[in-house]
Protein backbone atom coordinates (compact mmCIF):
# COMPACT_ATOMS: atom_id res chain seq x y z
CA UNK A 1 0.00 0.00 0.00
CA UNK A 2 1.35 3.40 -0.95
CA UNK A 3 1.06 6.07 1.69
CA UNK A 4 0.73 9.70 0.66
CA UNK A 5 3.61 10.71 2.93
CA UNK A 6 6.11 9.00 0.59
CA UNK A 7 4.81 10.69 -2.56
CA UNK A 8 6.48 13.65 -4.23
CA UNK A 9 5.61 15.65 -7.33
CA UNK A 10 7.32 14.56 -10.55
CA UNK A 11 7.00 15.44 -14.22
CA UNK A 12 5.25 12.72 -16.22
CA UNK A 13 5.69 12.93 -20.00
CA UNK A 14 2.99 11.15 -22.00
CA UNK A 15 3.31 10.73 -25.76
CA UNK A 16 0.83 10.79 -28.60
CA UNK A 17 1.11 8.50 -31.61
CA UNK A 18 4.38 9.04 -33.48
CA UNK A 19 4.12 10.59 -36.94
CA UNK A 20 6.35 11.08 -39.95
CA UNK A 21 6.84 14.82 -40.57
CA UNK A 22 9.06 15.87 -43.48
CA UNK A 23 10.70 12.48 -43.50
CA UNK A 24 11.50 12.43 -39.78
CA UNK A 25 9.79 10.60 -36.94
CA UNK A 26 8.08 13.06 -34.59
CA UNK A 27 6.54 12.35 -31.17
CA UNK A 28 4.25 14.96 -29.63
CA UNK A 29 3.97 14.87 -25.84
CA UNK A 30 2.26 16.49 -22.88
CA UNK A 31 3.96 17.03 -19.52
CA UNK A 32 1.95 16.76 -16.30
CA UNK A 33 2.88 17.22 -12.67
CA UNK A 34 1.85 14.06 -10.79
CA UNK A 35 2.18 12.70 -7.27
CA UNK A 36 4.24 9.48 -7.18
CA UNK A 37 6.30 7.34 -4.83
CA UNK A 38 9.62 6.65 -6.61
CA UNK A 39 12.16 4.19 -5.17
CA UNK A 40 15.40 2.81 -6.64
CA UNK A 41 15.44 -0.91 -7.38
CA UNK A 42 17.68 -3.09 -5.26
CA UNK A 43 20.33 -5.33 -6.83
CA UNK A 44 18.06 -8.32 -6.18
CA UNK A 45 15.14 -6.56 -7.92
CA UNK A 46 17.30 -5.84 -10.97
CA UNK A 47 18.33 -9.50 -11.24
CA UNK A 48 14.66 -10.52 -11.55
CA UNK A 49 14.22 -8.32 -14.63
CA UNK A 50 14.57 -9.85 -18.11
CA UNK A 51 18.06 -9.40 -19.61
CA UNK A 52 17.04 -6.63 -22.01
CA UNK A 53 15.51 -4.54 -19.20
CA UNK A 54 18.53 -4.59 -16.86
CA UNK A 55 19.72 -1.03 -17.12
CA UNK A 56 22.30 0.87 -15.16
CA UNK A 57 19.58 2.68 -13.21
CA UNK A 58 16.02 1.50 -12.64
CA UNK A 59 13.31 2.78 -10.32
CA UNK A 60 10.01 1.40 -9.06
CA UNK A 61 7.14 3.88 -9.24
CA UNK A 62 3.85 3.72 -7.34
CA UNK A 63 0.89 5.97 -8.09
CA UNK A 64 -2.85 6.19 -8.53
CA UNK A 65 -2.81 6.89 -12.25
CA UNK A 66 -2.42 4.70 -15.31
CA UNK A 67 1.13 4.36 -16.64
CA UNK A 68 2.01 3.02 -20.07
CA UNK A 69 4.85 1.15 -21.73
CA UNK A 70 5.65 1.64 -25.43
CA UNK A 71 2.99 0.31 -27.78
CA UNK A 72 4.40 -0.75 -31.13
CA UNK A 73 0.95 -1.43 -32.59
CA UNK A 74 -0.26 2.15 -32.05
CA UNK A 75 3.18 3.74 -32.48
CA UNK A 76 3.19 5.34 -29.03
CA UNK A 77 6.35 5.81 -26.96
CA UNK A 78 6.47 4.78 -23.29
CA UNK A 79 5.63 7.24 -20.51
CA UNK A 80 8.63 9.00 -18.99
CA UNK A 81 9.28 10.57 -15.61
CA UNK A 82 11.90 13.11 -14.66
CA UNK A 83 13.68 11.86 -11.54
CA UNK A 84 16.79 13.40 -9.98
CA UNK A 85 17.79 15.27 -13.13
CA UNK A 86 17.38 12.36 -15.57
CA UNK A 87 14.61 10.92 -17.72
CA UNK A 88 13.36 7.36 -17.15
CA UNK A 89 10.96 5.41 -19.38
CA UNK A 90 8.29 2.93 -18.36
CA UNK A 91 9.36 -0.64 -19.12
CA UNK A 92 6.77 -2.61 -17.13
CA UNK A 93 3.42 -1.98 -15.43
CA UNK A 94 1.17 -3.77 -12.95
CA UNK A 95 -2.22 -2.33 -11.99
CA UNK A 96 -3.54 -3.37 -8.59
CA UNK A 97 -7.24 -2.70 -9.14
CA UNK A 98 -8.39 -5.18 -6.52
CA UNK A 99 -6.87 -3.29 -3.58
CA UNK A 100 -8.49 -0.48 -1.58
CA UNK A 101 -5.78 1.87 -2.84
CA UNK A 102 -6.18 0.87 -6.51
CA UNK A 103 -2.58 1.72 -7.30
CA UNK A 104 -0.34 1.20 -10.30
CA UNK A 105 3.19 -0.13 -9.85
CA UNK A 106 5.68 0.36 -12.68
CA UNK A 107 9.38 -0.09 -13.38
CA UNK A 108 11.12 2.77 -15.17
CA UNK A 109 14.61 2.51 -16.66
CA UNK A 110 17.09 5.32 -17.26
CA UNK A 111 17.14 6.37 -20.90
CA UNK A 112 20.24 7.76 -22.61
CA UNK A 113 20.40 11.36 -23.77
CA UNK A 114 18.28 11.96 -26.87
CA UNK A 115 20.03 10.67 -29.96
CA UNK A 116 18.08 12.85 -32.37
CA UNK A 117 16.39 9.93 -34.16
CA UNK A 118 12.94 10.97 -32.92
CA UNK A 119 12.01 14.63 -32.68
CA UNK A 120 10.16 15.33 -29.44
CA UNK A 121 7.69 18.20 -29.62
CA UNK A 122 5.46 19.45 -26.80
CA UNK A 123 1.74 19.58 -27.51
CA UNK A 124 0.70 23.22 -27.91
CA UNK A 125 -2.19 23.90 -25.56
CA UNK A 126 -4.93 26.38 -26.28
CA UNK A 127 -5.16 29.44 -24.03
CA UNK A 128 -7.03 28.64 -20.81
CA UNK A 129 -6.37 24.91 -21.14
CA UNK A 130 -4.46 23.53 -18.14
CA UNK A 131 -1.98 20.69 -17.97
CA UNK A 132 -3.17 17.30 -16.82
CA UNK A 133 -2.24 16.87 -13.20
CA UNK A 134 -3.17 15.31 -9.92
CA UNK A 135 -3.15 11.66 -9.10
CA UNK A 136 -5.55 10.54 -11.77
Amino acid sequence: MTLGIFKRTYTLRRFEKTQIVRGRVRAAYTDSMVSLDVQPLTSDDIMTLPEGMRRKKNVRVFGRLPMYTADEKTGTLADRIYYRGEWYECVGVSTWGNTPVGQTEAVYGLIPAESGVIQLAPVIQEEGEGMNGGEG
